[in-house]
């Protein structure tokens, strides 16, 4: 596989944290373990307007988006977005449907929440909860893609903390679900997910990470901790077994929020491990 380019997006105005400021020290931590050739996304430095929507600090995100996806359209290789909040997916996992096709591309979503909100009824008004209903296609009309992923073909996984609406929403719409598993070994989610990618027929997987899918006793810099996580084994191996199984069409890896240089110091290396396990596949991108 075509080794994969990065792209910094250091955006925060789509976390509904009061400290949402300090993704902005995680992708500077990250930064500086990336290669020179790494795309950096421009981000507004004001939060933003809503422009009479439910969504809060709509018109940043929608210009990160839209620069994110300017960038991302030059590209042939595989892309790995790191160092916002869980908005900062939409360009790319846009990006790999319209090259890869929604029918053909497996959506994998590690993260403790499953950012199902509808705008409309979201408590906080915050898109990054909103994130993958956008990506379903509903929502804001600016946000909603147009060609949405199939629930078919998406998988959440390690999810843990949900609202009763997105309960709703992932039962009618069928959405698969692999839970924290009980045994503590690594090995067992890694074969769900590559059986669970090998039933969907489909082509190419993107990989959606946020850090807080991670055990807080493992990974502390993130903004909305919950416990009972999985473990950095659990979700290394679960990386590496999806992309040994399908060729890497895209990710994500967000939430990345240390609280000072030590807190960066001290998460960075994990990050490293999960962005390493994201380039171990093997298999050559079509």
């Amino acid at each position: 596989m075509p080794g994969p380019v990065y792209i910094l997006m250091a955006e925060w105005q789509g976390s509904s944290s009061s400290r949402a400021m300090q993704l902005i020290e995680g992708a500077s931590a990250i930064r500086e373990d990336l290669p020179s050739t790494t795309i950096e996304v421009p981000v507004p430095l004001g939060a933003g307007d809503a422009l009479g929507t439910p969504a809060l600090r709509l018109s940043s995100v929608l210009r990160s988006r839209d620069a994110a996806a300017q960038a991302l359209r030059e590209l042939q290789a595989p892309h790995i977005t790191v160092g916002g909040d869980c908005a900062s997916t939409l360009a790319g996992l846009a990006t790999s449907i319209a090259r890869h096709g929604a029918d053909r591309l497996a959506v994998l979503w590690f993260d403790a929440h499953p950012d199902l909100q509808h705008p409309a009824t979201s408590p906080s008004g915050a898109i990054s909860g909103m994130a993958l209903r956008h990506a379903l296609g509903e929502g804001v009309e600016d946000l909603a893609f147009a060609d949405p992923v199939r629930h078919e073909l998406l998988t959440l996984v390690g999810t843990r903390a949900f609202d009763d609406e997105e309960v709703v929403e992932v039962t009618s719409r069928g959405i698969a679900h692999l839970a924290v598993p009980t045994d503590p070994g690594h090995d067992t989610l890694a074969h769900a997910v590559a059986e669970r990618l090998r039933s969907t027929g489909a082509t190419h997987v993107y990989v959606h990470i946020d850090l807080d899918v991670l055990d807080p006793a493992e990974f502390a810099a993130v903004h909305a901790p919950e416990p009972f996580g999985l473990s950095l084994a659990q979700l290394t191996e679960s990386v590496r077994s999806a992309v040994a199984t399908l060729p890497l069409a895209g990710a994500n890896i967000s939430e990345f929020a240390p609280r000072d240089a030590e807190a960066a110091a001290a998460d960075l290396p994990s990050v490293l491990r999960v962005l390493a396990a994201l380039t171990s596949g093997g298999r050559e991108a079509a």
